[in-house]
């Protein structure tokens, strides 16, 4: 029975993913004995009971330990495609590993190679802030990419990476001269009696919150969506915020009455199961008797009107076609703490990279994009490396995978040796589409010309515009008015971007890029007079004021990057309980790592950690091989406060790895097999030659 505890230290996400994970060890190794035959000592090994817990796995056949003063030491090559988060924290991990095994005096190491088919100016991959130029005191840049980071449990890797690099807290208020790299507060709506504009159906209110602009506007429908009746009224006075948590309540409460049985219950398992085979927009257009909500608020099914209101300022068009699953897990992982802090990067968030690339030992070779994986042996993966004309082959012991799954789609893996599941969740796993546009003005006029309207704590402009969202910096709220200043005008999602996007050059020239958009400029310009149209002021002299201060504007589509093909991961109904539990296995040598090979994906955090979990199961797939590999492993599986470079991420533990290794090894000379033109009795001896099974013998009754 699998059950959700949510009084455990684990998250929901990270118990949701955890669970999946081990029903894939389960089906996989039980598929294998099936595929074998009876008679054969693999064949009458113990399959996994569907009720049971996950066994301990079998353990790797480690030679005796070796004199180390007297062995030769060995130096395992990795090679990492794609500079990313992913890959530069690959290398700092490595780094942290050769530095602790010299301590040891243990005879192994490592080298690296990371791969990466973009510039040197791209280093950090999603990591991208764009310079307009200018002093450095004017701020004048935006992050292109990951612009934000909440100081939460969810996120305690990638703080403690912050920290490791020397990136401390501070505020701007009280430390102008902050160095870059600092982070300083991230401001996601102001404190009243700031306001921030909202927007919807031409109709200008300002306020701090939904709740708050519908008493500015004297109404639980401020902007007149309702027309024909179609909306509940009970709806429309919660809010839609309020009403999508209220959906997420009746999971809540399961998780408690759970908790509260002996043994715990599955009825929210069961629960949540049942929501990932419903995008968010199918779930609230289905009637669930079990879903039961506040006597004040009206349960679905709601109507396509209903529907439409929520997604419309809950998040961008067509946003509600990912998992309901996804939707509730995104909302109870952010419900640590209302009073969490979010934290940008003074000098944006690129700054990250360029300090890990600065930290790291091997750097990586730029305008290197990798054609084809190919697996030749055990602990033997070949790249192949073609730019133009120059084309060259590079051998490893293990690849570390951190492009998207969209790029990675493009490198020929025939050879590779990924299953068809893997196959199939790099064609299809979803990715959301995003843009932005920032526009540098000659000074910061939503701060200073606005009268009582300025926009002092940063914060966010919402609007069902063509721009969507505006997002007012938060390095920028104290520069002087006599400074140049940055907006980001357009913050776009989903069908949003794509409207957009069509009116973004694909120039690399900056000059013939910005004038090859100038419907997109007119556009913004219009819209952004539009959404801060207010009492004091009219459309038409913000109009002029916004088009007087314009002095440049860049533009980014992250669907037409052909080096990410895609934002983040944006998972569909079933694809995280079927597809992504495939993906984080290792292929033989072969590991897929980044965002979306982490149950935290479109975060920073989420790259980092697959990193940690790939390594460490690729380890003990090969500690046979390589017996001193057992102390790398030991290493980087200890956890340790504070270091980012150890310690499973929570969705795994060691049991879990260890299964890992088992299916690494199967998954690797099922290929080679294949590839050599052997048969499957083969695995036989690769399972007894590298574990000892008899562990899960007497953990499991025999078939």
């Amino acid at each position: 029975m699998s059950v959700l505890d949510l009084n455990s230290d684990l998250s929901i996400r990270n118990q949701w993913a955890r669970q999946h994970i081990n029903r894939a060890i389960r089906q996989d190794w039980n598929a294998l004995l099936d595929n074998s035959d009876d008679s054969s000592e693999l064949g009458s090994l113990p399959r996994i009971p569907k009720t049971s817990k996950l066994p301990c796995a079998p353990a790797p056949q480690i030679s005796a330990p070796h004199d180390h003063e007297a062995q030769k030491p060995r130096v395992i090559k990795i090679g990492v495609i794609g500079a990313g988060a992913a890959g530069l924290f690959a290398g700092l991990v490595l780094d942290y590993l050769n530095s602790e095994l010299k301590k040891g005096s243990i005879p192994l190491s490592f080298d690296y190679e990371i791969h990466e088919a973009a510039g040197p100016d791209r280093v950090g991959g999603r990591l991208f802030t764009y310079n307009f130029g200018g002093q450095r005191d004017t701020h004048d840049y935006y992050d292109v990419g990951a612009m934000r980071f909440p100081d939460n449990p969810v996120m305690k890797r990638t703080f403690e990476l912050f920290g490791r690099l020397g990136m401390e807290k501070t505020d701007l208020k009280t430390n102008p001269n902050a160095k870059d790299g600092s982070l300083i507060p991230y401001y996601m709506s102001p404190n009243a009696p700031n306001t921030n504009p909202w927007c919807y159906n031409d109709i200008n209110v300002w306020g701090a919150s939904y709740q708050s602009v519908q008493t500015a506007a004297g109404s639980v429908d401020p902007f007149q969506v309702n027309t024909d009746g179609s909306i509940d009224p009970r709806l429309l006075k919660v809010g839609p915020d309020e009403v999508v948590k209220a959906n997420i309540e009746p999971l809540r409460q399961a998780l408690k009455e759970d908790a509260e049985k002996t043994p715990p219950g599955d009825k929210g398992w069961k629960m949540l199961m049942e929501y990932d085979t419903y995008s968010t927009r199918q779930f609230l257009g289905t009637a669930n008797p079990k879903v039961k909500l506040p006597k004040d608020i009206p349960p679905p099914p709601y109507n396509y009107e209903t529907i439409e209101w929520l997604e419309t300022f809950n998040g961008g068009t067509d946003w509600y076609d990912q998992a309901h699953s996804e939707t509730v897990l995104e909302s109870l992982d952010f419900e640590f703490n209302p009073e969490t802090k979010w934290f940008c990067v003074l000098g944006g968030a690129q700054q990250l990279a360029k300090k890990m690339e600065e930290r790291i030992a091997s750097k990586p070779s730029y305008h290197n994009p990798v054609a084809a994986i190919r697996t030749v042996g055990k602990m033997d993966v070949r790249l192949d490396i073609v730019n133009g004309k120059r084309s060259e082959f590079r051998h490893y012991d293990a690849v570390v995978a951190t492009t998207t799954l969209g790029c990675l789609g493009r490198i020929d893996t025939r050879q590779a040796g990924l299953r068809y599941p893997v196959k199939q969740a790099i064609r299809s796993l979803g990715y959301g589409q995003s843009c932005k546009v920032a526009i540098k003005f000659s000074h910061a006029w939503w701060i200073h010309d606005l009268k009582d309207f300025n926009i002092r704590e940063a914060g966010l402009g919402h609007s069902d515009l063509a721009l969507r969202t505006c997002v007012y910096p938060s390095y920028n709220i104290y520069d002087a008015k006599t400074k140049t200043a940055v907006l980001l005008c357009s913050y776009t999602w989903q069908q949003d971007s794509d409207r957009l996007g069509c009116l973004m050059s694909t120039s690399k020239d900056h000059e013939e890029k910005v004038a090859e958009e100038q419907a997109l400029k007119e556009l913004l310009l219009r819209d952004l007079a539009i959404l801060h149209t207010n009492k004091q002021t009219s459309e038409k002299d913000l109009y002029n004021l916004i088009k007087k201060s314009y002095v440049d504007h860049h533009a980014y589509s992250w669907t037409e990057d052909p080096n990410t093909a895609g934002a983040f991961a944006f998972f569909r109904p079933q694809q995280f309980s079927s597809m992504w539990n495939r993906v984080i296995q290792p292929s033989g040598d072969v590991i897929i790592a980044g965002e979306a090979s982490s149950p935290h994906h479109a975060w920073v955090v989420g790259a980092l950690e697959s990193v940690v979990h790939g390594l460490h199961s690729w380890m003990g797939t090969n500690m046979t091989l390589v017996p001193e590999l057992k102390h790398a492993r030991d290493i980087l599986g200890k956890d340790e406060r504070g270091n980012p470079f150890v310690g499973l991420p929570p969705y795994m533990d060691i049991n879990i790895s260890n299964w890992h290794a088992v299916m690494g090894v199967v998954n690797r000379d099922k290929h080679l097999e294949t590839t050599e033109g052997a048969d499957n009795s083969n695995l036989l001896s690769t399972v007894l030659s590298h574990f000892d099974v008899e562990v899960l013998k007497k953990d499991l009754p025999a078939r």
